[in-house]
C-alpha cells in the first residue's frame, strides 16, 4: 500500500514538472512568432524602433502614473474633507438635544470648557460620563486605581474585560467610542498637595472632587480655594440608599454626613469654613465600615499602601454614587452656562443650622447677663458655625460633663475667668448648665479627671488670629 502511494506521488510530481516545461516552451514559441522569424536586433533600424517603443511606453507610463498620483491625492483630500464634514454632522446631531436645552450660546460655553475630575469611583465616573455626553471640550481624569471585579457594580462603563486595567485608561477608551470630539487626558496617579500645581495646570474651568479619602480631599479643596479655582466636592455616598436625602449647598450649610463633618474639621484647621459647593446626603441610616481581614491587611502592607488611605471596606450599591456624580456634573454644566442650581431665595439656613443660631443667641444673652460682654463684640468673631463646630466636632453632640445626649443642651463659658471664645465653651444639659452658671472655679468644683479631659478637648479647638485677638480683648 505504501509503495503504491509513493509511486502515485512521484507520478504526480513528474506530471506537474512536464506540464510546467511544456507551458514554458509554448510561451517562448509564441513570443518568437510575435517578434517575427528574423530576430536580428543588431541593425540600426531595429535599434531605433526598439528605442522608440521604449520611449513611447515610458512616456505613456509616466503620464499615467502622474495622472493616477494626482487623482489619488485629490481623492484623498476629498475623502478627508468628506469625512471631516460627516464627523461634524454626526457630532452636531449627537449634541442636538443638549443644544436645544442650553441654547446655542450656552452650548458654546460648554464646548469651550476644560474640566478636571479627580477620583473615578462610582461618583467620579458617573460625573465624567455626563460631562462627556454633554460635549465638554476637554476632560482630565485623575485616579491611581485599577478596575476590579468588585467595582463593576457601580462603575459607569467598565466591563469584565477591563478588570486589571487602569481606570483612567479604560474610561478614556470608552469615552473615545462615545464621543471622539471630546479631548480626554488620562493621568494614573495619586493626587497630593505637592502634585496639585502639576495635576491642575492649564487653568481648568471646573474641578470635581470625587476623592474618598479625607486627607487627600482636604489637600485638593485647600489648593482650589487658595488658587481661586472653581470646585465642587462630593461627601460620603457609599453608605447611603435614600435618594430623597441628597442635597447641594455650600459646605457651611452641610449637615448629617459624618464624612463631611471630618472634612469640615480639617478644612477649618486650614482656615476654610465656607465657599465650597458640596453634594451630600443627610440620611441617618447608614452602613458601617467593615474592617479588612488579616489577609487583606497583609496584602496592603506587602504592597506598601499609603497609611492615609482607607483600610476598611464599605458596602455600596450603584444608585446613590451615580446620583451624586450626576448631581455634581449637572451643577457644573449649569454654572458654566450661567444657570444657578441654587437660587438666591433658596439660600436659607437649613433647620439644623437654625438650632445652632438659637443656641448662639442664648450664649450671647447669658454672657451679657453673667459677664457683661457686649453682644456686638461676641458677634465679631463667633457665630452659629463656630457653635456647630464645638458641638458636633469637639463634644460629638454629647454633654461635656456626663457624656450623655439630651434633647435640650446649652453652650456656656467653661472657665469663668477666661474670655468667651470657641476654645472656652462647654456643652451641657439644662440641669448641668444651671449648676455650672454658679461655679466660680472649675478646678475646685469638678473632679480633676473631668477638668483635665475638658481642657484637653478644648485645646484641640482651632481658632484664627482674628478670633484670638478679639477674644483676648474682652478681658
Amino acid at each position: 500500500m505504501e509503495n503504491k502511494l509513493l509511486i502515485a506521488g512521484l507520478s504526480a510530481g513528474v506530471g506537474a514538472a512536464v506540464t510546467y516545461l511544456t507551458s514554458s516552451l509554448s510561451a517562448k514559441k509564441k513570443k518568437r512568432s510575435l517578434n517575427g522569424d528574423n530576430n536580428d536586433n543588431s541593425s540600426p533600424s531595429n535599434q531605433h524602433i526598439d528605442k522608440s517603443i521604449k520611449m513611447d511606453t515610458d512616456e505613456v507610463f509616466t503620464t499615467t502614473a502622474a495622472t493616477t498620483t494626482t487623482t489619488t491625492t485629490t481623492n484623498k483630500k476629498e475623502s478627508l474633507n468628506l469625512d471631516s464634514l460627516l464627523q461634524e454632522e454626526i457630532f452636531n446631531e449627537q449634541m442636538d438635544r443638549t443644544k436645544l436645552y442650553y441654547g446655542e450660546e450656552g452650548f458654546e460655553k460648554i464646548r469651550e470648557s476644560f474640566v478636571v475630575v479627580v477620583g473615578l469611583g462610582g461618583v467620579g465616573g458617573a460625573a465624567a460620563h455626563v460631562l462627556l455626553r454633554s460635549g465638554i471640550k476637554k476632560l482630565r481624569l485623575i485616579d491611581p486605581d485599577l478596575v476590579t471585579l468588585s467595582s463593576l457594580n457601580r462603575n459607569a462603563l467598565a466591563t469584565r474585560n477591563d478588570v486589571g486595567r487602569s481606570k483612567v485608561e479604560v474610561m478614556k477608551q470608552h469615552f473615545h467610542d462615545i464621543c471622539p470630539e471630546v479631548e480626554v487626558e488620562a493621568i494614573q496617579t495619586f493626587f497630593t498637595g505637592e502634585l496639585a500645581p502639576k495635576l491642575l495646570h492649564g487653568n481648568p474651568d471646573y474641578i470635581l472632587d470625587c476623592i474618598d479619602n479625607t486627607q487627600t480631599k482636604v489637600e485638593l479643596l485647600t489648593y482650589c480655594k487658595r488658587e481661586n479655582l472653581r470646585v465642587i466636592s462630593s461627601f460620603g455616598a457609599g453608605s447611603s440608599s435614600d435618594p430623597t436625602k441628597i442635597h447641594i449647598s455650600d459646605i457651611s450649610y452641610t449637615y448629617g454626613c459624618p464624612f463631611g463633618r471630618e472634612v469640615r474639621r480639617l478644612l477649618k484647621v486650614n482656615g476654610i469654613q465656607e465657599g465650597i459647593l458640596c453634594v451630600y446626603s443627610t440620611e441617618t441610616h447608614r452602613k458601617k465600615l467593615i474592617p479588612l481581614t488579616d489577609e487583606e491587611l497583609k496584602l496592603l502592607n506587602e504592597q506598601a499602601v499609603k497609611p492615609t488611605l482607607r483600610v476598611r471596606t464599605l458596602g455600596v450599591s450603584m444608585p446613590i454614587p451615580l446620583m451624586f456624580g450626576t448631581a455634581m456634573s449637572c451643577n457644573v454644566l449649569n454654572d458654566i452656562v450661567g444657570l444657578k442650581t441654587i437660587l438666591e431665595e433658596e439660600k436659607q439656613t437649613p433647620p439644623p443650622l437654625t438650632e445652632y443660631t438659637k443656641l448662639f443667641k442664648l450664649l450671647v444673652k447669658k454672657d451679657l447677663l453673667m459677664h457683661r460682654t457686649p453682644p456686638t463684640h461676641l458677634k465679631k468673631f463667633m457665630g452659629p458655625l463656630d457653635l456647630r463646630y464645638i458641638i458636633d466636632d469637639i463634644y460629638q453632640k454629647k454633654s461635656g460633663i456626663s457624656g450623655q445626649q439630651s434633647s435640650v443642651l446649652f453652650v456656656i463659658r467653661w472657665r469663668p475667668e477666661k474670655p468667651c471664645a470657641p476654645n472656652n465653651l462647654i456643652y451641657l444639659s439644662q440641669a448641668e448648665s444651671e449648676i455650672h452658671e454658679k461655679v466660680t472655679n472649675v478646678d475646685q468644683h469638678y473632679p480633676k479627671e473631668l477638668v483635665e479631659r475638658i481642657d484637653k478637648l478644648l485645646s484641640t479647638v482651632v481658632m484664627n488670629e482674628k478670633q484670638i485677638n478679639l477674644a483676648n480683648s474682652i478681658l
